[in-house]
C-alpha cells in the first residue's frame, strides 16, 4: 500500500476543520465592534442630555447675556481720581462721555486678559479676539455643571461668545504597567491599531477641519447658527491625529425666544481608548485561545494519524504479496476505537498465521499419510504380479500399477515444497559464475529431453552472483519444465534460455512458443501461488501447481523476484528470474 497524500490524508483534514477556530477571534472582533457603537451611541445621549442641562441652567436669565456697563466702582483709583479732576475742571457733559467709553474698553480689556490667563483654553480665546465677551456669571455657572474633559461654548444672538470652559482632551490612554497581561496587549497594539478605523466607524462624520483654531471655532459657530432658530444638532466631525470630536448644540430660550446657543464639544478618545484597550484583551485572549485550541488539535491529529500510520505500516508487513504471515501487530495499551481496531487486526493475523501453518504443513501430513497406503497397494500387486493371472487380470493390475505410480509421483512432489523450504534454511550460499551454471544445466536438458531443442544466450562471459547452486538448479528445472509443457503445441520451436546484466541485477530468463498467459496481470500473479494450475493442454502427468511455486520461493529466497508476461508478438510467453548480482 502507497503512502496517503497529504492533501487527501487526516492530517490534512483536521487542519482544515481546525480552521474554524478562526471564529473565535472574528466573534471577539464583531463583539468589540458592537459595543464601540454602544460606547459611541451612550456618549451621545449623555453629551445631549448635558447640552440640555446646561440650556435649562441658563434659560430665562436675561440678565446674564446682557452687557453690563462698567461702573465707576470697577475703575482704578487713579482713573477714578484722574475723572474727578477732569469733571471739576472741565464739567462738560461730552468730555465725561468719552472718558466713560475709554475706561469701559479698558476694563473689558483687562477682564479679557484675566480670562486668558484663567481659562483652560487659552488658544482659542486668544484667536476670537473680540468676539470674546465674557460674562463672568455664565462662566461660573458653566464651571459648576460638573462636566469634564468637555469644551463648553455660550454664544448670543449677534455670534459673541459670553462663555468658554474646559478644553478638549485628545489623549486618554491608561499607563501602561509591567504585568504579563499588559506586555501581551502592547505586542497586539499595532494590529489593534489598524483595526481601529474598522472597530470605531465614524458613520455620522459631517467635515473634516484642519489643526488650526479658525476652522474648529467656525465649525461651532455654524451650530450655533443653528441652534440660534431653535433646532438642536448633534455633529461629529474629525480634527488631525485621526481623533473624533462630538460637538452637541442646544438653544437658550427666553421665554419663547431664542436669545443664545450652548455648545458642548468632546473628544472620543476616552472611548476610543475603551474600546482599545477591550479590543486587545479580546484580540489576545482569543489568539492565545485558538493557539492553544489549534496546538492540542494539530498534536491529537498527528498523534492519531501516527498511531493509522504505524498500524497500516505493520499490516502492509505482516502478510507478504502471496498471503502469508511474516509479521504481527504490536498491541496497544489506549483503549479506544483505534485500540480495538489494533487489537481486532492482531487476532485476524494471529488466524491468518494458523491457517497458513496450516496449508503449509498440509502437503508435507498427506503426504506422509499416504506413504503407508500406497506401499500396501504397491506390495499388494508385487504379490499378485507373482501369481498366475488371466489375461484381463494383467490388464487391470497394469492399470493399478499406473495410478499407485502416479499416487507416488503426486505425494513425491506434494514434500517437495515442504522439502525445499527447510533446505534453503540451513543452505549456506556460494559465490558462482551463473553463466557456467546455466550452460552446465542447459547441456543436461539437451542430453534428457532430446525431442526439445534449447538455445543458451548469455551477455556476458562471467556474471557472479551469491546463490546456493542446487536451488538455483531446481528453480531452472521447474522453468524449463513448464516451458516444456506449454512448448509442445509447437513442433520445433526451441527453448530460449538468456542471462544478462540490468544494472546491479542479473536476469534469467526463459522463453517458449505455445500457449499464452491470462491478460488480466492478478490472475498471471496467481500463478505463482501454491496448488494453481492454469493448463490448458492434456497430460498425463500429475500437476499439483506446485512448479511455478517453489521457483518463487527459490527467488525470493536469494532477494530476487519472478515474473511472466506474454511475448509482444503473441507467439509465447517468457518467465524471467531477477537476482542480485555479487
Amino acid at each position: 500500500m502507497g503512502k496517503v497524500a497529504f492533501l487527501k490524508s487526516v492530517r490534512a483534514k483536521f487542519l482544515a476543520a481546525s480552521l474554524m477556530l478562526l471564529l473565535i477571534p472574528f466573534v471577539g472582533f464583531l463583539f468589540v465592534r458592537e459595543l464601540a457603537g454602544y460606547l459611541r451611541g451612550g456618549q451621545e445621549q449623555v453629551a445631549v442630555a448635558a447640552a440640555k442641562l446646561v440650556s435649562a441652567s441658563l434659560s430665562d436669565r436675561p440678565e446674564m447675556l446682557q452687557r453690563q456697563p462698567v461702573s465707576q466702582d470697577t475703575l482704578s483709583d487713579a482713573e477714578r481720581t484722574r475723572g474727578g479732576e477732569q469733571n471739576s475742571e472741565q464739567n462738560s457733559e461730552q468730555n465725561s462721555e468719552q472718558n466713560r467709553e475709554e475706561n469701559r474698553e479698558r476694563e473689558l480689556e483687562r477682564q479679557r486678559i484675566l480670562a486668558l490667563f484663567a481659562a483652560s483654553d487659552p488658544a482659542t480665546i486668544s484667536q476670537l479676539g473680540n468676539r470674546y465677551q465674557r460674562s463672568p456669571q455664565i462662566e461660573r455657572i458653566l464651571n459648576q455643571s460638573g462636566v469634564r474633559d468637555v469644551r463648553i461654548w455660550v454664544i448670543d444672538a449677534s455670534g459673541q461668545v459670553r462663555g468658554l470652559v474646559g478644553a478638549l482632551v485628545k489623549n486618554s490612554s491608561a499607563p501602561m504597567t509591567n504585568t504579563v497581561g499588559e506586555k501581551f496587549r502592547a505586542l497586539a497594539a499595532p494590529v489593534t491599531r489598524l483595526l481601529m478605523p474598522i472597530i470605531m466607524p465614524q458613520t455620522g462624520v459631517t467635515n473634516t477641519v484642519g489643526s488650526d483654531g479658525e476652522s474648529n471655532t467656525a465649525a461651532v459657530m455654524r451650530q450655533a447658527e443653528r441652534a440660534a432658530i431653535g433646532e438642536p444638532t448633534v455633529n461629529w466631525r474629525r480634527v488631525p491625529d485621526n481623533v473624533f470630536v462630538l460637538s452637541v448644540a442646544a438653544p437658550i430660550w427666553q421665554g419663547e425666544n431664542v436669545v443664545a446657543a450652548v455648545v458642548i464639544e468632546e473628544t472620543d478618545a476616552q472611548y476610543r481608548s475603551l474600546a482599545k484597550s477591550a479590543a486587545q484583551s479580546v484580540l489576545v485572549i482569543t489568539l492565545i485561545v485558538f493557539i492553544v485550541t489549534f496546538g492540542v488539535l494539530f498534536a491529537f491529529a498527528f498523534r492519531f494519524t501516527a498511531r493509522l500510520t504505524r498500524l497500516q505500516r505493520e499490516a502492509n508487513h505482516a502478510i507478504d504479496a502471496q498471503g502469508r504471515v511474516r509479521g504481527t501487530i504490536s498491541p496497544t495499551k489506549t483503549h479506544d476505537e483505534i485500540g480495538a481496531l489494533t487489537e481486532t487486526l492482531q487476532a485476524m493475523v494471529s488466524r491468518q498465521a494458523s491457517y497458513t501453518s496450516y496449508l503449509e504443513q498440509l502437503a508435507a501430513r498427506l503426504s506422509h499419510e499416504l506413504r503407508t497406503p500406497v506401499a500396501v497397494v504397491r506390495s499388494s500387486l508385487d504379490n499378485l504380479r507373482v501369481s498366475p493371472l488371466s489375461h484381463d487380470d494383467k490388464i487391470f493390475l497394469s492399470r493399478a500399477d499406473e495410478g499407485v505410480a502416479r499416487l507416488s509421483q503426486i505425494i513425491a512432489r506434494m514434500s517437495e515444497a515442504t522439502q525445499l523450504e527447510r533446505m534453503l534454511e540451513g543452505a549456506k550460499r556460494e559465490r558462482i559464475n551463473l553463466v557456467s551454471l546455466v550452460r552446465g544445466c542447459v547441456l543436461g536438458y539437451e542430453q534428457t529431453f532430446t525431442h526439445q531443442r534449447f538455445t543458451f544466450n548469455a551477455d556476458a562471459d562471467e556474471l557472479m552472483c551469491d546463490v546456493v547452486p542446487d536451488a538455483i538448479n531446481q528453480m531452472l528445472d521447474k522453468l524449463v519444465q513448464n516451458a516444456i509443457d506449454f512448448a509442445r503445441a509447437i513442433e520445433g520451436a526451441p527453448i530460449k534460455i538468456s542471462l544478462r546484466r540490468d544494472v546491479k541485477n542479473i536476469i534469467l530468463s526463459v522463453e517458449n512458443k505455445g500457449s499464452l498467459l491470462p491478460q488480466n496481470s492478478k490472475e498471471i500473479a496467481q500463478l505463482f501461488d501454491s496448488m494453481v494450475s492454469k493448463r490448458s493442454v492434456e497430460s498425463h502427468e500429475a500437476h499439483l501447481g506446485l512448479g511455478l511455486y517453489i521457483a518463487r520461493l527459490i527467488a525470493e529466497f536469494h532477494g530476487g523476484t519472478i515474473a511472466a508476461a506474454n511475448l509482444e508478438d503473441g507467439s509465447g510467453v517468457i518467465f524471467w528470474v531477477t537476482l542480485p548480482g555479487a
